[in-house]
């Protein structure tokens, strides 16, 4: 039986629509954009931020009797019922591209303990390029350090996760290396033989979040975008240190090695 539900994580502008739309197409359930279980993060924060002014101990405050953490769980109980009654597929995914449902990760293991992930990534370069046309009510330094903060928090999250139950998918070897590609994700969701042979013929049919025809595959060097001095900082302030660490290049070559172009595919 292929893995259910499976949550699709990662940068807006990485191919998480791509990934949505062919799971689609080979039987899995889900809306074209969650948005919904993020929250159990907000909601998480805001609970700790409450009981540490409200919750410090003390015989006569009603806030100070109350177990956080159980407070936590109730909370999470009933994300999980609401999203269980509104995907009733035996096959569901969820996609939510943002920092809070990357972090929300330990919360959905505990309330699906067969989820699995698939964190879509993209260079930060051609990321915030496609952001800032796709979002130009945003400023650029605003997904420069959108994209940093994604990134990060995947890196850390990935440290909990046993390896059997994620992947990465960089959006550049969604294009060019289809195949490979597709025989992680299958052996990941334990596709059938049909479902996998499908999968890959959506990919090849789907170019995954272009702004405009070929934006999919262009790759850009950073000295060349014509960016102001400014943008230059901003990008390498909040982009550049994990650039770094996921083995991107600033120059058209797009990964730094070859070897670091394979990383995240275990």
């Amino acid at each position: 039986m292929p893995k259910s539900p499976i949550f699709i994580v990662g940068s807006p502008r990485s191919g998480t629509s791509a990934l949505a739309k062919a799971l689609l197409n080979i039987g899995y359930k889900g809306y074209h954009e969650g948005n919904f279980l993020p929250l159990l993060s907000i909601l998480d924060r805001a609970v700790d931020r409450h009981m540490e002014v409200n919750g410090k101990p003390h015989p006569f405050v009603l806030a100070a009797q109350v177990d956080r953490n159980y407070l936590k769980d109730r909370i999470a109980d009933i994300f999980k019922e609401i999203a269980d009654k509104l995907n009733p597929s035996p096959l569901w995914f969820d996609k939510s591209g943002n920092v809070d449902m990357i972090r929300a990760i330990p919360t959905l293991r505990r309330l699906w303990p067969e989820s699995v992930y698939i964190f879509a990534k993209r260079r930060a370069i051609e990321n915030v390029i496609s952001r800032v046309k796709k979002f130009p009510l945003r400023d650029f330094e605003y997904h420069c350090i959108d994209w940093g903060r994604n990134m990060a928090a995947w890196r850390e999250m990935r440290e909990q996760l046993p390896a059997d139950v994620y992947t990465e998918v960089d959006q550049q070897d969604l294009v060019r290396n289809t195949t490979k590609v597709c025989s992680r994700l299958a052996d990941l969701l334990r596709l059938e033989p049909a479902q996998a042979e499908k999968l890959a013929k959506t990919f090849k049919t789907i170019r995954p979040q272009e702004t405009q025809k070929g934006s999919a595959e262009a790759t850009y060097a950073l000295d060349d975008l014509g960016w102001s001095d400014a943008q230059l900082a901003i990008f390498r302030e909040h982009c550049i240190p994990e650039m770094e660490l996921y083995g991107y290049a600033c120059g058209r070559e797009y990964f730094q090695t070859l070897a670091e172009a394979t990383a995240g595919e275990a």
